[in-house]
């Protein structure tokens, strides 16, 4: 807000304070992060971060899970985090939970595929001759410099 002139500032502070669409949609939205904040304390430690509030509309709480794993987890313990946001003061009667997968620029980008240089697989390659064959470290060693050798190629 630092950029706005001081009278326009003060014209958008009001605008929010005061009874309007947008005043009630702040109020929300603060809700909604008070009720995260809670949630996320009432969550054992493999549930956090993989659930999140999405809106509430009606006493009826929507919550988004990463996966199908996690909603069945989550579902196994629906009454104790109900119990546990109304003791906390939401009035909250209903939870759904529902799958939301990841958009497509959310999904995991490819890794880069890294060479090893020559100079290193060469090195490789004398260790790998200087291993008895029965060494259970022979084996992956000749499919990571074959590997290798592929990609060079």
């Amino acid at each position: 807000m630092s950029s706005l002139p001081r009278s326009r500032a003060r014209q958008l502070g009001n605008a929010i304070a005061e009874d309007t669409p947008l005043a009630r949609l702040q109020q929300h939205a603060q809700q909604l992060a008070r009720i995260q904040r809670q949630l996320d304390l009432l969550l054992p430690d493999y549930l956090q971060g993989a659930v999140a509030v999405a809106n509430l509309q009606q006493g009826v709480l929507a919550l988004h899970v990463k996966n199908a794993s996690v909603a069945s987890r989550l579902k196994m313990i629906m009454p104790r985090l109900k119990e546990g946001l109304w003791a906390q003061g939401a009035s909250i009667e209903e939870l759904k939970v529902r799958v939301r997968l990841p958009r497509k620029s959310e999904t995991a980008r490819p890794t880069a595929v890294r060479e090893i240089d020559e100079d290193v697989l060469a090195k490789l390659e004398t260790l790998r001759g200087a291993l008895p064959e029965s060494s259970p470290l022979s084996g992956p060693l000749a499919r990571l410099i074959a590997r290798a050798a592929r990609r060079r190629s």
